[in-house]
Formats: C-alpha cells, structure tokens, sequence
C-alpha cells in the first residue's frame, strides 16, 4: 500500500500555508507530530548499548501573540489526535505526578519485524502552547525527569505518592511547545541553562509572523491534504523495527561528524554561544533522532539515505541559525535584559535618538543606567553614536552598525 502524499513533510507545509504561523514553526511542528506518531516503535541502534528513538524535545520562541506560535501547534496537534493509538497528555498534565500517571496510561505494546519480539512501551506526546504551564516556575526536579525522559531507557524507577518505588517501562516523550522569551527566566533558572534539559531542547526562534492572512479560508485543496496527511500520518504510526543508514548516508555522516569535531576542537562551535555548549556537544544526537523523523517523512522502507542526511543537515542548521536568540538578555548582568530589549529596538528601527529610546523604555531604564547600556552597545560594535541639538537641548543619534539581529 503506496503513501498518498510523496513526501509528508512537504505535503503539510503545503497544506499549512495559508496561516500567519512562519514557516519554521510549521516544519518543526510537523516534524514534531511524524515523531509522535512513530513513538518508539522505530529506533537506531548507535555503537555499544546505545539506542536512539525518534523522540524530540521542541520549543517555539517568538513574543506573544506576534508569531502565531498557538497557531502552529494546533495544526499538528489537530492531525495526530486523530490516531487512536497515539496518547496526547492533557493541556493541565505537569509535574512528575501527572505525568507519570499519564505515561501509565499510555502504555502499549507491538511486534517488532527485527527481532520478532513484543515490546512494551509508553509514548506520549506534549503539546503546550504555554510552555510556562507545563514547565512551571523554575521546577529544578521536574526539569530533572524531563531529561531522563528524553533519552527513552528501558525502565525508569520512580518515588510514587503512597506506593513507594515504581517504575515506567520503554518510556518515550515526545514534546512541543511554545513561549515567548520574557518567560523563559522565570521557567528555567540561569544556573540550567545549558544544562542537561536545555541541551536536549531544539528553539525554534522567530521574531515576526511569516505573512498576513487577513480571512484564512480552508480551499478544497486544503480539505484534501488534511485527509491525506490524516491517513498517512496513521501509516507512519504503523512503522516499526530498526532503521539503518545506507552507505552513501554513513559516509556522509562520518564525513560531517570528523569535520563538526575539528571545528569544535579549533574553537568554531556550530553555535557560538556558551548557553549552547552542551547543545553543540549533542548535536550529532539531534541530528540522528532527527534523521529518522525525515526517513520516515518520505516512506516506510526504514532506511536513512544521503538525501535523507541532507534534508536533515538543513533543517537542522537553518533552526541553529537563530537559536542564540532564545534567552535574549539572559545572563548574569543586572540589566541584561533592558540591553537585549535596546539593542533589539536599535536594529529593528536602523537609527534612532537617546530620547526616543527613553520615552520608550522610562520603566526599565533611567537616564544613567541608559548611559552604561549604550557604552556596551558600542563596545559590542552594535551602535554608533553621535551628539545633535534639538530644541536647545543636547540629544544623541543612535545608527545602528552591527549584523542583522
């Protein structure tokens, strides 16, 4: 039985064009629901005791309500409620509590073609359109079991309210949300991040909506992709055994992973932010999980090709591209975010004046404070500055000279 789209990916962002979502958030989005419906019935096996499963941690970034993140993950989450065998945890599931019971819920079992043996296992999916819900604020213990729960083990023992110790078998979560950066301080204290939890996560930054869409309207071609993602969507979830790499897919993954390391090691990490040295540092782990999602995307044949590296190669980098943007003025500066804030309003307007940044921002910054952020600008090479008269009165013109933000 033949696929109804060619290439599901491909299909769904056709078919979630005619939104104001950008198109990252829907690939990322789709990517998200292919890996909810394989669950952890696929998998990789990588050197000595080490499994992958398709799984993926996924994040949307962007300021609220500008870049119709809500949007977007309905549009997965809408297609992959639809399958019957899949378990989508409730919007109100947080905390280890909940959602261990909801893993406990889920669990399932299936024959797996490569060895010819059941296996057990308990996949869930999280959709969250308000990351701070799920997350809660600064929940260090939570953010703990979310980590364990990335890498899929086997068995993970657990302290149960009243019944001791338990445990969860092939567990596998699988994750999407979205948040604006002003709530991620409040989520994810500054001494994780770049720790376990967020190294695991792919930020998928935007800062604007992709296009306006003053009367979306669904067009027939529309209401026949839906129904034929629907239905191939349910032949993904029916996939199961171990995927392989081709030789011309190793070989480029050999080629890319020697090249990665020599990078690092010369001091060029793919993303040149320390927040994200432990991202870089399990980036190969994204790009294999990753890599089955678009194997998958294109047929049940269970194998990972060159064109398969490839794709993932670039999907993978053009998310990178921004993902130092997600913490924005996170740091240990008392006014880091007023900085970020500024140097983000700078660029955005090419030139400004002094004045008008502190009519803008008089809440967050007064004049001295405003004196120091503008010396870091230009130290950054972000600005330049020079002094004009207005009104009898001496002002300064901010230019903008620094890279596109």
């Amino acid at each position: 039985m033949t696929r109804e789209v060619s290439n599901w990916l491909d299909s769904y962002l056709e078919y979630s064009s005619n939104t104001e979502s950008p198109t990252s958030y829907h690939l990322w989005c789709g990517i998200s629901a292919i890996a909810g419906a394989l669950q952890r019935k696929v998998y990789l096996h990588w050197g000595v005791g080490q499994t992958l499963y398709p799984n993926l941690y996924i994040v949307l970034v962007g300021p609220a309500g500008r870049t119709r993140k809500g949007v977007a993950i309905g549009i997965a989450k809408d297609l992959l409620r639809e399958l019957t065998n899949v378990k989508i945890a409730p919007e109100s599931a947080s905390g280890q509590q909940a959602m261990t019971l909801v893993m406990k819920e889920a669990y399932g079992n299936f024959i797996d073609p490569t060895d010819g043996q059941s296996k057990l296992h308990c996949s869930t999916t999280v959709f969250s359109e308000e990351l701070s819900v799920f997350l809660g604020q600064g929940n260090i213990a939570y953010l703990a079991n979310l980590t364990d729960w990335y890498d899929s083990k086997e068995e993970w023992e657990y302290q149960s309210v009243g019944r001791g110790k338990d445990k969860l078998n092939g567990v596998c979560l699988n994750f999407l949300g979205g948040t604006a950066p002003d709530w991620i301080q409040s989520m994810i204290p500054q001494e994780a991040v770049g720790g376990g939890f967020t190294s695991r996560v792919i930020f998928v930054v935007e800062e604007k909506k992709g296009k306006i869409v003053p009367e979306p309207v669904m067009t027939a071609r529309e209401i026949q992709l839906r129904k034929q993602l629907r239905n191939d969507l349910e032949r993904i979830n029916k996939m199961a055994g171990e995927m392989t790499m081709n030789d011309g897919c190793r070989r480029k993954y050999v080629n890319w992973y020697k090249s990665e390391s020599a990078a690092a090691e010369a001091g060029h990490p793919a993303i040149d932010d320390a927040r994200f040295a432990s991202y870089c540092e399990r980036r190969a782990t994204h790009l294999r999980k990753l890599l089955m999602v678009v194997s998958a995307a294109r047929g049940d044949d269970l194998i990972l090709t060159e064109e398969d590296f490839d794709r993932t190669l670039r999907f993978l980098e053009a998310a990178e591209r921004n993902m130092s943007k997600t913490f924005g003025g996170f740091g240990k500066s008392r006014t880091s975010d007023a900085t970020e804030t500024i140097k983000n309003f700078i660029c955005g307007m090419r030139h400004t004046t002094r004045g008008l940044v502190l009519q803008r921002y008089y809440l967050d910054v007064d004049a001295p404070t405003l004196s120091g952020i503008e010396q870091t600008l230009e130290q950054m090479g972000c600005i330049k500055t020079e002094p004009y008269i207005v009104d009898g009165k001496m002002d300064k013109k901010y230019y903008w000279v620094g890279e596109a933000a």
